[in-house]
């Protein structure tokens, strides 16, 4: 594969981890997303299909590993505010009658908030090792290009 298609991979990879990170934002906002825009799973979203599939041949790079552990992380941190948003508050009958299942939904996008900014910084640390790794491939492949061309003169 030639550098320009892997760094464009790279790329696409990253720009699809920032929608899906835009389509929690959007939930929280109370805009409706499709399902099928909200994988659960980290191998289910089109980053991590990126990841467990074509992305493995950039695995020998130093930065490649360290992707997992935040990406998973942002997905469990993702199923959380999911489940925030969509399981019913548990309230019991009495409080419903006095506005207790509202307050309980009120409480619940608050903490959905707090944890979309903790998505955020993760996603913020899953952007620097990708942009580390693409700075991780591009003086690879100089260097494997400058070794062909020294064994070449050599």
């Amino acid at each position: 594969m030639k550098l320009s298609e892997a760094v464009t991979q790279l790329r696409n990879a990253r720009a699809a981890h920032k929608a899906w990170v835009a389509r929690a934002e959007a939930l929280i906002a109370g805009i409706h997303v499709d399902k099928e825009h909200i994988p659960m799973l980290p191998t289910d979203c089109i980053f991590g299909k990126w990841y467990y599939g074509p992305g493995q041949m950039l695995r020998n790079l130093p930065a490649y590993p360290a992707i997992e552990k935040p990406h998973d992380e942002l997905h469990r941190t993702y199923m959380q505010i999911f489940k925030l948003l969509f399981d019913e508050p548990d309230v019991s009958a009495f409080s419903r009658l006095f506005g207790g299942k509202a307050k309980a939904k009120a409480q619940q996008l608050k903490q959905a908030e707090a944890l979309f900014s903790r998505l955020q910084n993760i996603s913020e640390e899953v952007c620097e090792v990708l942009e580390t790794l693409e700075k991780q491939l591009i003086a690879a492949a100089h260097k494997q290009n400058k070794s062909t061309i020294n064994q070449t003169i050599g």
